[in-house]
């Protein structure tokens, strides 16, 4: 079966949507954010795609889905006037299996850059244990429906 292609516009709305409602605390002085996608075919091995499903049925065929990663930086305000801003540190990446959010890490580890460089994404399961972030903090962010 043909993977669709993504819809690039609905992709970055869902994922501003998904980072500006979970991530109030530190994305609330946000200004000018920025989005970067990288998009690539995946091959897996069931109909589930990268979503491993817990229940449901997935049929065994191989079935080839379009990957989207999608990175945003942004400035935030450094003062209340809002006139002078910095860039900040930290990066959300965000994993789109077609056109659905499976995961968002904020700093992942290396391991996640590999995987990008090498076009193999992990799926959703695995992801919440291999990608997390570098600090150690409880940075990933796990997406309903997991």
């Amino acid at each position: 079966m043909k993977a669709r292609y993504p819809n690039l516009e609905l992709i970055e709305y869902k994922f501003k949507q998904f980072v500006f409602s979970e991530g109030e605390g530190i994305l609330k002085n946000t200004c000018f954010p920025t989005f970067r996608a990288d998009v690539f075919i995946q091959t897996w091995a069931d109909t589930a795609t990268g979503f491993n499903l817990k229940s449901g049925f997935a049929g065994q065929a191989l079935t080839d889905e379009y990957t989207t990663v999608i990175e945003m930086r942004w400035r935030v305000y450094t003062d209340d006037d809002k006139r002078k801003w910095r860039d900040c540190d930290d990066v959300i990446y965000g994993v789109f299996f077609g056109n659905e959010l499976a995961y968002v890490f904020i700093n992942p580890k290396e391991q996640f850059f590999e995987d990008l460089k090498n076009r193999k994404m992990l799926a959703q399961r695995e992801a919440m244990g291999t990608y997390d972030s570098l600090d150690g903090e409880a940075k990933q962010t796990k997406i309903d429906g997991e």
